[in-house]
């Protein structure tokens, strides 16, 4: 993500992207599906991983320089270390590149696993929130458009006879 490709929130200075056909904050739109909450699984499905929260929501583990899935070669070591953890926080940084040029990097923040674990970063790209499976009744599910909607119809009062 390079600085000017995206909008940012001016409340917090996260990028924002575009869910549902409006422009969210990504901190704020993560936050209120899966923050504060506790990895419950780390799953393989159609070659992207996903990490499931303890609420249903599946966030899909992109790249935050290209938008494609994460590549784990050994995944269940990765879900023995990421499960239990928990939503913290988020952050945005500046990183340079191997070729040199410089990009906005965000970060899930999890917490410690045990006593003697330490937090764990995980970039990914700001798309996997755009890309994240809600659970049935979330309100922040994918919803279909209302086209041609129809006006409520009117009901006829009965006659008394």
């Amino acid at each position: 993500m390079e600085k000017g490709s995206v909008p940012f929130c001016s409340k917090d200075g996260f990028p924002k992207v575009q869910i549902n056909g409006r422009w969210e904050c990504v901190a704020e739109y993560l936050d209120r599906c899966i923050g504060g909450q506790h990895i419950v699984d780390l799953i393989e499905r159609n070659g992207t991983v996903y990490s499931v929260f303890e609420s249903g929501h599946e966030l899909p583990m992109l790249c935050f320089c290209c938008g494609m899935p994460l590549e784990y070669p050994d995944l269940e070591g990765s879900r023995r270390d990421r499960v239990g953890r928990r939503l913290e926080s988020m952050a945005v940084e500046p990183v340079e590149l191997k070729d040199g040029q410089w990009h906005l990097q965000f970060s899930l923040e999890l917490s410690k696993k045990g006593l003697l674990s330490q937090p764990l970063a995980v970039p990914i790209s700001i798309e996997a929130a755009a890309q994240m499976v809600h659970p049935p009744g979330c309100p922040r599910g994918r919803r279909t458009p209302a086209l041609g909607r129809q006006p409520k119809k009117r009901r006829r009062k009965k006659r008394r006879r």
